[in-house]
């Protein structure tokens, strides 16, 4: 089984403008990797396709709202309900998880994030610090990080590098979380994209603190060999229950085949692999155990 713990939705020039994702994508190779060529298919669609021929059972897919810091709200912005569109295409196949952007308005933000887990079944909040122009340590989001402990959802964070112009990196660096898991210890924290470029940092964040975690979204451009050496190096410092596998769109044709070649070819540098029940906690029970996906009701599909 393979749960993708990190996958954005949403319809280019409606939600996502399209030259912000020609900009975000052009390491990538642009927008292709965003409509997969199905631009005729509904998002929910697409990404089913996108599963089935990569061997994905699952994905967790996310919104964002980063409109207050463009001129005229013109930034991309997709409601946390556009979701439930998206999740009709295939119930089973989908988790959610809502986003909101802080400081449009705390009140509104914790309000909204209340409705979504317990009106339509979210189950976990994601936050830009960087795209949205905010340091994680400001202690106007702590209401937002208490009602997430409360709640017991977790909080996916985007933390590192992106080739978005209007991101400050000061707001990019992982050791800014360490305010916030020191103040809301139950908090469960995943770091997206392991920080980087700041990964080690991250990895001595992760293995300071018990609920704070990472995923690999976007990892696949790096190539398998260095992303076995620091899935191995993560797993020493910080334990393998503490990782999650994520593609991040510009990567899920690639991703999951790339974390299978795992098994071949650590031989081949010389390293031991990673162990079986080790590379199921990586590819879908940490995420289902932080979701609360009930994988009974998911059925495993494989790749076209």
């Amino acid at each position: 089984m393979i749960i993708d713990c990190h996958i954005h939705a949403g319809e280019l020039g409606k939600h996502y403008p399209e030259w912000w994702i020609e900009e975000l994508y052009a390491a990538w190779g642009g927008m292709h990797n965003w409509t997969y060529d199905k631009p005729a298919m509904t998002v929910g669609e697409r990404l089913v396709y996108q599963m089935d021929r990569t061997g994905v059972d699952m994905a967790c897919i996310m919104t964002s709202d980063h409109r207050r810091v463009y001129p005229n709200d013109g930034g991309p912005y997709t409601p946390n309900d556009y979701l439930l569109e998206v999740k009709s295409a295939a119930p089973d196949r989908f988790a959610l998880t809502c986003s909101v952007d802080p400081l449009r308005d705390v009140a509104a933000s914790v309000e909204e994030i209340k409705r979504c887990v317990k009106q339509h079944g979210f189950q976990a909040c994601k936050l830009y610090p960087s795209y949205d122009h905010f340091d994680p340590r400001d202690s106007r989001l702590d209401p937002i990080y208490k009602t997430l402990s409360d709640l017991d959802i977790p909080m996916q964070i985007h933390m590192g590098w992106t080739p978005c112009k209007n991101a400050p990196m000061k707001f990019q660096q992982p050791y800014l979380l360490d305010d916030v898991a020191a103040k809301f210890p139950d908090l469960k924290i995943i770091v997206a994209h392991v920080g980087w470029p700041w990964v080690d940092e991250c990895m001595a964040l992760i293995a300071k603190w018990d609920n704070v975690h990472a995923d690999m979204a976007y990892w696949g451009w790096f190539g398998a060999e260095k992303v076995l050496r620091t899935v191995k190096d993560f797993g020493n410092i910080c334990g393998y229950h503490k990782l999650l596998f994520g593609s991040e769109n510009s990567h899920t044709h690639m991703a999951a085949d790339m974390f299978r070649s795992f098994e071949k070819l650590a031989p081949q540098l010389h390293m031991s692999p990673i162990a079986k029940d080790d590379m199921e906690k990586i590819m879908w029970r940490n995420t289902a155990r932080l979701w609360k996906i009930d994988t009974s009701k998911v059925k495993s599909t494989k790749a076209a």
